[in-house]
């Protein structure tokens, strides 16, 4: 994401430097007319306004303190990760003691046209708000921050829980040897049942590029761990996201880890079906 994000703003005609730990990363972003600095140091030493986009709250927490010790006053982080409401607040409490602001703003979708779920009201990007204007067609200000990434977590929640569901009716009707194309016909023609539907009828129609497209098992667990802390903290219960972490939290402890999360639908068998079938 960060380097799709970069290379919107290059195409926008913004020049833009940056930093990745990962060689192969950081050719691909010369070959997109990134600028590519010798050091993380660099990054702050270049930039008034900065955009983190990180896999895990660990590295989030790691570069956003490491460069609000680092930029100068006044200066922007803007993190696209997904992470928690929690280390927004720290973040931006922690980045503000220097004069530096924090803006919790999760992604989806593809730069130019992502959706920003931003930790904050309008106004909150100030000068920068015209480079977020060259990667969003759709951004929401959500008025607090921390707000971004809780509603993001939520989003997730609904993604993936969907999916659960729409897993388990195909796995029941493969099950009782049901006609799968045509029982993916009739739900896909049911009202309401399509968002669902499309990720976990890939697996089922053995659609391979598909299911490759998606992102692995380990990143829905993350964002899962994420989302129960949220939960706790505000001492919310739902049996519907116990069972939605139990399947996605063992997954993740086991082989299927690394792999596109609709392969989990591999091990559904093991969780849901109790006896053998009597057809």
């Amino acid at each position: 994401m960060g380097a799709a994000l970069a290379s919107a703003l290059v195409d926008a005609g913004i020049q833009v430097a940056g930093f990745d730990i990962s060689p192969e990363a950081q050719e691909r972003a010369e070959r997109q007319g990134i600028r590519v600095l010798e050091d993380f140091a660099d990054v702050a030493h270049n930039s008034d306004v900065v955009l983190t986009s990180l896999p895990t709250v660990s590295a989030a927490r790691q570069v956003v303190f490491d460069l609000g010790a680092q930029l100068p006053e006044g200066a922007l982080v803007i993190e696209t990760s997904t992470c928690s409401p929690a280390f927004a607040r720290d973040a931006a409490a922690r980045l503000a003691e220097r004069g530096v602001r924090f803006v919790d703003c999760p992604v989806s979708g593809k730069p130019p046209h992502t959706s920003m779920l931003v930790g904050g009201d309008e106004g909150i990007f100030g000068d920068a708000a015209p480079l977020v204007g060259q990667l969003a067609t759709n951004v929401s200000y959500l008025g607090t921050i921390g707000a971004g990434y809780g509603v993001k977590l939520l989003q997730q929640y609904v993604k993936y829980a969907r999916f659960l569901v729409a897993a388990e009716a195909l796995s029941f009707a493969e099950h009782e040897g049901l006609d799968i194309p045509e029982t993916v016909r009739a739900l896909s023609s049911g009202t309401g049942a399509r968002p669902g539907l499309a990720t976990a009828e890939e697996y089922f129609l053995r659609d391979v590029d598909g299911i490759a497209s998606h992102a692995p098992v380990a990143t829905i667990a993350k964002d899962i761990e994420l989302t129960r802390t949220m939960f706790l903290d505000a001492g919310f219960e739902s049996p519907s996201f116990s069972a939605l972490a139990e399947f996605f939290l063992t997954v993740d402890a086991g082989d299927h880890t690394g792999r596109p999360y609709p392969e989990a639908i591999d091990l559904l068998a093991d969780f849901r079906f109790t006896t053998e079938s009597h057809r």
